[in-house]
């Protein structure tokens, strides 16, 4: 009987350390899976909408994203850059609102070539530059159109136009105010060197915002 009962308290001396021991190695390998595991919730940095210029609320961008998620898909930029611009000119299309859809089916030429520059640029200045010396002579249609799709950035397009030498200071700032920029909030002065008054700026026009008549002044202070 004492060799039982000795043989049994020996037996359990061995048994809880070993199982003590497999605990804690299961414990340990549960927190060095949560530790490899990626958090969720954590944006990576190289999702295309943490990278595109702008932000939502520029139409522009919206349309850079179409772009590019057809190219990631695999297909071809030019071909990504023409499907995505013949479907937001259709108008059953609802990404783009009514003003932005008539600006860029305007000239889908100037379109396509802009959206193409804001794909291999993905800065505004330098894709304004690209489009204006493209087609030198639609230098305001391509200010019209980089306004109503980078409303909040018309600054920026004013002054790359005016870098290109392609149009002159008023006439950009014109353009830009007739694509629905505020004339409170634009001016020719930072790229010309000077001060620029706008006076008798069309009251009508695609991308105005529907202005009505009257005496349109614009300070560039």
């Amino acid at each position: 009987m004492r060799r039982l009962l000795i043989s049994l308290l020996l037996s359990g001396a061995i048994i809880a350390p070993v199982a003590l021991a497999q605990q804690a190695g299961a414990k340990n390998q549960q927190v060095q899976n949560k530790a490899e595991q990626p958090a969720a919730n954590v944006a990576q940095p190289d999702e295309p909408q943490n990278i595109l210029f702008g932000d939502d609320k520029q139409p522009g961008r919206t349309i850079h994203l179409k772009i590019i998620e057809l190219t990631t898909s695999g297909i071809a930029l030019d071909d990504a850059v023409d499907q995505t611009i013949a479907n937001v000119t259709r108008e059953e299309d609802a990404l783009l609102s009514g003003t932005a859809r008539l600006v860029v089916g305007l000239n889908k030429g100037i379109s396509v070539n802009f959206m193409r520059n804001m794909v291999n640029f993905n800065k505004l200045t330098d894709t304004t530059k690209g489009s204006i010396e493209t087609f030198p002579s639609d230098a305001a249609n391509v200010i019209q159109l980089a306004v109503t799709l980078y409303p909040s950035f018309a600054q920026d397009v004013i002054d790359a136009a005016i870098t290109t030498g392609e149009i002159e200071p008023n006439d950009a700032l014109l353009a830009a105010i007739a694509a629905g920029a505020d004339p409170t909030t634009v001016s020719s002065a930072t790229a010309a060197g000077g001060n620029v008054a706008v006076a008798g700026v069309p009251a009508a026009g695609v991308g105005a915002g529907g202005a009505g008549g009257g005496d349109t002044t614009a300070s560039t202070n």
